[in-house]
């Protein structure tokens, strides 16, 4: 016992502001590499790993000396046993971590709400950039204020979260999904439906170079308030289409744009408008 009260009356005596920002980076650290092990085989390993540290300290302050000795020289094989049994995750981690830019960093320290309204736009802008790159054929349907019920019958219901890998694997070519258009509803940023068959367009001032899968997006446009976005499958190029207006070659950048407009910027100024007016509804009643 004596052994444990020098040790922490030493701590304390040269406790600093260093000290401080050491034990915080050392914190920053671990939690980051808690997050990335988190659900796989190597979680399980890292809490064996930790007990047999945590035996290996006790068993050295409280003097048991054949124990210490004996869990020393497990730590100093098993290290070396763990190094050859995960050396491909190893390898993994590290090209994982020589990869990293200051974004995923951020995503590794932060719990990401991925039903939050920028992590809806950031999933379908990736998609979106994905399938032009590719030229693959894409057509999504952003459901507003005006409901899609209609349309979301015609095809397969999901209600599922919104993601660019389920987005990117729902229009692969010859899946059983990829023909039609994805509805995305604004509020509760999920996929509603897939596969679904969209009104075509009557307007005849389109051009006749505009296909079938444009002419739907500019159709739906036309009976509602949403928003359609396309990509070309034969130039991948990026378009989009509100209250029957196409837009086409807006690129990635116009597309965050008009997103950001849509399920960011315009639901929190019905947000601020609304606690205005209940704000002066209840000063009217005082």
């Amino acid at each position: 016992m004596s052994q444990i009260t020098s040790f922490f009356n030493q701590v304390f005596q040269s406790f600093n502001i260093l000290s401080a920002v050491d034990i915080l980076i050392m914190t920053l650290i671990i939690y980051g590499i808690i997050r990335l092990i988190k659900g796989t085989q190597a979680e399980q390993v890292a809490k064996g790993i930790i007990i047999i540290l945590v035996i290996t300290q006790v068993s050295d302050w409280i003097g048991l000396v054949t124990v210490n000795f004996v869990f020393k020289n497990i730590i100093t094989v098993g290290f070396l046993a763990l190094l050859i049994m995960f050396q491909p995750e190893l390898r993994k981690m590290l090209e994982t971590i020589g990869k990293t830019n200051v974004r995923h960093i951020k995503d590794i320290f932060m719990e990401k709400d991925l039903d939050s309204p920028s992590v809806a736009v950031d999933q379908i802008v990736e998609s979106v950039s994905d399938l032009s790159k590719t030229k693959t054929g894409l057509l999504i349907v952003i459901e507003r204020q005006v409901p899609l019920d209609d349309v979301v019958e015609t095809g397969v219901k999901l209600d599922s979260l919104l993601s660019s890998e389920l987005i990117n694997n729902i229009f692969q070519y010859a899946t059983p999904l990829h023909d039609g258009a994805v509805i995305i509803n604004s509020e509760t940023l999920r996929i509603r439906a897939a596969a679904c068959l969209l009104p075509l367009s009557q307007n005849k001032n389109l051009s006749t170079s505009i296909g079938t899968r444009h002419r739907a997006g500019i159709g739906i446009s036309e009976h509602s308030d949403c928003v359609s976005l396309m990509v070309s499958e034969e130039t991948g190029v990026i378009s989009y289409a509100i209250n029957g207006k196409l837009s086409r070659f807006v690129g990635e950048r116009g597309i965050r744009r008009i997103l950001t407009e849509i399920l960011i910027e315009e639901p929190s100024h019905k947000s601020t408008k609304s606690k205005v007016l209940r704000r002066k509804h209840s000063n009217g009643k005082k």
